[in-house]
């Protein structure tokens, strides 16, 4: 059994129940283990040496630097928590996830060299979690597509700031690929991914019902803060963009929203991630991968890597 092993991550960021610390900030210490599922790399008589066989280190420790910098947690214990989740949520490679955060000048004046926290999520546990919230839950998934900037770092920023959210969960989310521009055809290729999700309602005191017009607000005011604007060519050049395909079995049409969304059945660059990870889920009596058999296959939709 392999496991990925990162030691001492300093990190500068605002969390604390002191105001100073929300202030003035301090560096943290993260240490981290993954328990990956596979046993082996050895495919037969040869290695799968290429780091699309394992868990890229690189990219947990983007996710841990964008949920550090992103908010200012009162608790370690959260904070901890919720690195460990979101490592086995979005790396479906990782079976266990421990994290261990630690303050390396608390403010205290005892002589002390950390004070901090340790905390393990396991796939198994997180299954047992999402099932549980089933029946309280809101079902949906997205269509989240970039073609400026640096493509991947843009649909990875997208997914972390939505799993921000205390009342969402990421259920799974698809391996990248690259389209050519479905409309406008004078701009550069885009990566694409389809993500399944859950809005959990109701089961704290902190989370409410929320609606698909509301879910759609969450959805542009990421756009925005990721530096989309509400101007410009229609089906554009765009550094980020969330299509909200499906929520909850819900059907409108209004100026604002559709749903479930119109474009699914003739844009491969949707159906083909949509059918990597639920193939069999039907929108309309039709199930994905049915609607994917009849779309153009001159449309050219090529896997970039595994999420």
């Amino acid at each position: 059994m392999f496991e990925i092993i990162i030691k001492n991550l300093k990190l500068f960021g605002y969390h604390g129940v002191n105001i100073e610390e929300k202030k003035n900030g301090q560096e943290f210490l993260f240490n981290v283990k993954l328990k990956l599922a596979k046993k082996t790399f050895k495919a037969g008589s040869s290695y799968q040496d290429n780091v699309s066989a394992t868990v890229n280190y690189s990219e947990v420790i983007r996710l841990i630097k964008e949920i550090n910098s992103l908010n200012k947690y009162d608790l370690l214990e959260t904070l901890c928590e919720e690195i460990s989740c979101q490592i086995c949520s979005l790396f479906p490679g990782v079976l266990k996830a421990s994290v261990m955060v630690e303050k390396t000048s608390p403010p205290i004046k005892e002589d002390i060299e950390s004070v901090g926290v340790r905390f393990a999520c396991s796939v198994n546990k997180l299954a047992e979690s999402a099932e549980s919230h089933g029946k309280n839950s809101e079902l949906f998934y997205l269509s989240i597509g970039s073609n400026l900037a640096d493509r991947e770092e843009n649909l990875r920023n997208a997914v972390a700031r939505l799993s921000r959210s205390s009342f969402i969960r990421i259920i799974k989310v698809s391996s990248i690929y690259e389209s050519e521009p479905m409309y406008v055809k004078k701009q550069d290729n885009f990566y694409n991914i389809v993500l399944k999700g859950e809005i959990l309602q109701g089961e704290k005191e902190s989370y409410r019902y929320y609606n698909a017009f509301e879910f759609l607000g969450l959805l542009k005011s990421i756009e925005h803060s990721m530096g989309r604007r509400p101007f410009g060519t229609r089906y554009g050049p765009r550094i980020i963009d969330l299509d909200l395909l499906y929520f909850n079995d819900e059907e409108i049409i209004s100026d604002m929203l559709m749903l479930p969304h119109p474009g699914i059945i003739e844009r491969k660059f949707v159906l083909v991630p949509f059918n990597e990870i639920d193939g069999d889920f039907a929108i309309n009596g039709n199930k994905i991968k049915a609607l994917l058999a009849k779309v153009s296959s001159e449309d050219r939709v090529d896997k970039v890597k595994d999420w």
